[in-house]
């Protein structure tokens, strides 16, 4: 898909720049960053991200047998 956008003259030479150093083209550039930052700030794919994370360090059950356990040495 072809697209006309509007870029700041400054941000137009840096990703010039950056495209040449990279050795991938303007139009590579444009779409990994585009893509970069959909994955990382919609708010979906943030909260995703976490989960998928998190899910994958410690259970719900280990969390309760941890604050159980927590809990349980605490006078109160």
């Amino acid at each position: 898909m072809k697209t006309a956008i509007s870029i700041d003259d400054k941000i137009f030479e840096q990703a010039e720049i950056a495209a040449k150093e990279l050795g991938i083209t303007r139009s590579s550039l444009y779409t990994q960053a585009v893509q970069e930052f959909i994955k990382n700030h919609l708010p979906n794919a943030i909260t995703d991200k976490y989960n998928q994370v998190y899910s994958n360090i410690i259970s719900d059950e280990e969390i309760n047998r941890i604050a159980y356990n927590t809990l349980s040495k605490v006078e109160w």
